[in-house]
């Protein structure tokens, strides 16, 4: 692999441009927001006039500037002066200045090289870059990890600090340490602190490495040698090893009610969904790749790349106020499309997109739908997908003219025939619920129907029974009372047998009449009762399939977004199983950081096309159910017995 070629700016600083720090400014002066930093009255007066005029020219608060700023902007830059500059500058305060107008043109145009991340923690509160920089000090303390220092030793601080300065009495060629390692130096050397991904990155790093030791060039501080130290060395592997170990130890302490309140905290973001608008089901809208025309094979567009997604969520989070991004239905309200824009009385826009994020994978997009959007998603059945529209290219605000960035989604569409292949998104649905669930709530208030009637019968035969036992009691007091007389009246003896004999036999009637009465009503009962135990059969058999269908969804999406491998989907699909009970076994892996897991199996979205859909199985369903005189759930059954791939492949499976 050909080593990149070093730019003019990377060019190292000779030795007597070397400095760190003064007594005016000593070393780290310039590591905050603001620091105590002092310049000479004339350098002060120019970047006094450097903010005036910025300041002059934008009124937003996200891109006005203070003094404060641009003395640490240009601290910094001097500061990296005794590190690399372009060979034809020769003076500190030109590179200083040079950068302070590069961090200028940052703050009002949002444009900067991709080097350039050095100052994002300067920025303005309420840029949209800004947030860049927050990200890594967000995650230093979350609360779980309150008790644990991150900050790293003493020890660790010496020997980054050693390193970098070995480094630089060292000829280019055998100077060590990655630009990663470089920049975990250079933060361990100024005693920062550190998020916990980044002491995990740590252990990682002194576990592979350790083996270096018996290098050739240990001993004469070659690049191995520089790139331990530069990682804190010795005192940096003791140091990562404790605090690995104390964070996978408050990680196992997760209670179930934390964990709870974690979920709804960090999975379940709330939004501001305008007056008459649904949330739905967030989708993947663009995925990363080249799109080709299916036509000729020729690319349509430039690739999507991750700087173009990171564009389009930086400038509709700036600019969702002013444009906001509609959904509508195969691009009618688009003025793009050769003809006249359909006017908003035609009814054609179906909501909006209230947020956007950007994934390993592509651009996720959060819809909310008026009734008429909803209607029509619920009525597509699964099968709609989505077709963005946007601008790829220098884009303008239509409220000043001012440049707001280099890429912007316009809006939207929903269609069944996307641009992009129907596997690389996803479909357009309601809920991530399955059309099982309204079968499994038709056969609960079945369910109850049945129930009712079975305690409504139950009744009737108590009733009965108490009748019955109430009339053989008197029956038998006649009887006894007949024989009693039959003795006693000796002359009259036969015609009360025969009398009595009468009365029996119409008893014995009328005691079978009631047993046949009896018996008809238990058959009755019987049947009622075994269809109700179908019924519920049928409804846990159901809700099974359906638990099963969630579990493979999310087990699913743990493997694509790389945070456990093949071999752990059985596991994954166990600990999904339990988490009502045991919730942390499924926690080890949903909060796994995306693409920690090697090797990464790439697991395609399921899109079967309108040939294999939930519509289709549900039509075919009604038709089986149609032709063999059953009802819709043993008709389910049967179809899933007889045509199991087509079953599963129209659950996406």
């Amino acid at each position: 692999m050909a080593k990149k070629k070093r730019t003019q700016a990377q060019t190292p600083a000779p030795p007597k441009d070397r400095i760190k720090g003064s007594k005016k400014n000593p070393e780290g002066s310039a590591s905050g927001s603001r620091g105590d930093i002092k310049i000479s009255e004339a350098t002060e007066k120019a970047l006094v006039n450097l903010r005036n005029k910025h300041n002059d020219k934008y009124k937003s608060p996200s891109k006005r500037v203070d003094l404060g700023m641009l003395k640490a902007v240009y601290r910094r830059g001097a500061g990296a002066f005794s590190v690399s500059h372009r060979p034809n500058v020769s003076s500190r305060e030109q590179w200083a200045l040079a950068r302070v107008k590069a961090f200028l043109k940052l703050v009002g145009t949002g444009e900067r090289k991709k080097a350039y991340n050095t100052d994002l923690d300067l920025l303005p509160k309420g840029h949209p870059q800004k947030s860049e920089a927050k990200s890594e000090a967000v995650a230093l303390a979350p609360k779980k990890y309150s008790h644990i220092s991150f900050k790293p030793p003493q020890g660790a601080q010496t020997a980054a600090a050693r390193a970098l300065k070995k480094r630089a009495e060292k000829p280019p060629s055998q100077r060590g340490m990655t630009p990663v390692g470089l920049a975990r130096a250079r933060d361990l050397a100024n005693g920062r602190e550190l998020s916990p991904e980044t002491v995990r990155r740590m252990l990682a790093y002194f576990t592979r490495h350790e083996v270096d030791k018996k290098g050739s060039t240990w001993d004469e501080y070659g690049k191995g040698r520089q790139a331990w130290d530069g990682w804190g060395g010795d005192a940096g592997f003791a140091f990562a090893r404790k605090v690995v170990k104390q964070m996978n130890a408050a990680d196992n302490k997760t209670t179930l009610r934390a964990y709870g309140e974690a979920i709804q905290l960090s999975e379940s973001n709330s939004y501001e969904v305008p007056e008459g608008l649904t949330i739905g089901k967030p989708f993947k809208t663009l995925s990363l790749g080249q799109v080709s025309s299916r036509m000729s094979g020729d690319a349509i567009g430039k690739e999507i790349d991750q700087d173009l997604l990171s564009e389009l969520v930086r400038v509709f989070k700036e600019r969702r106020e002013h444009d906001p991004v509609i959904i509508d239905w195969q691009h009618a309200t688009s003025p793009f499309q050769g003809g006249t824009p359909a006017p908003p009385e035609s009814g054609s826009a179906l909501g909006m997109i209230i947020d956007l994020e950007m994934r390993n994978d592509g651009l996720y997009a959060i819809p909310a739908y008026n009734e008429r959007g909803l209607e029509v998603v619920k009525n597509a059945g699964g099968v709609l997908w989505s077709s963005p529209e946007y601008i790829h290219g220098e884009i303008f605000s239509r409220d000043g003219g001012d440049k707001v960035g280099d890429a912007q989604l316009l809006a939207i569409t929903l269609t069944p025939r996307p641009a992009q292949s129907h596997n690389k998104i996803d479909r357009i649905t309601l809920s991530e619920e399955s059309m099982m669930e309204d079968q499994i709530n038709e056969l609960k208030v079945a369910l109850e129907a049945k129930d009712a009637m079975v305690k409504e019968l139950e009744a009737k035969i108590r009733e009965m029974m108490d009748d019955k036992d109430s009339s053989l009691t008197e029956d038998e007091k006649m009887a006894e009372h007949d024989d009693k007389e039959k003795m006693a009246e000796h002359d009259d003896a036969e015609e009360k047998k025969e009398h009595y004999d009468e009365e029996k036999q119409k008893m014995m009637e009328d005691e079978e009449e009631k047993k046949q009465k009896l018996s008809e009503t238990f058959t009755q009962d019987v049947s009622l009762l075994n269809e109700v135990v179908a019924l519920r059969e049928s409804v846990k058999k159901l809700e099974a399939e359906n638990n099963k269908i969630k579990c493979d969804e999310a087990v699913s999406a743990l493997l694509r977004e790389g945070k456990i491998s093949p071999a752990e989907q059985d596991v994954a699909s166990k600990a999904w199983n339990i988490k009502d009970l045991q919730p942390e076994f499924w926690q080890m892996f949903s909060e796994r950081q995306s693409n920690s897991s090697v090797p990464l199996e790439e697991v395609g979205h399921g899109a079967s096309g309108q040939e294999i859909s939930k519509k289709s199985l549900d039509q075919k369903v009604r038709a089986l159910a149609e032709e063999k005189s059953i009802n819709y759930s043993e008709a389910l059954s049967l179809f899933r017995e007889q045509q199991p791939d087509f079953y599963r492949q129209a659950f996406g499976g």
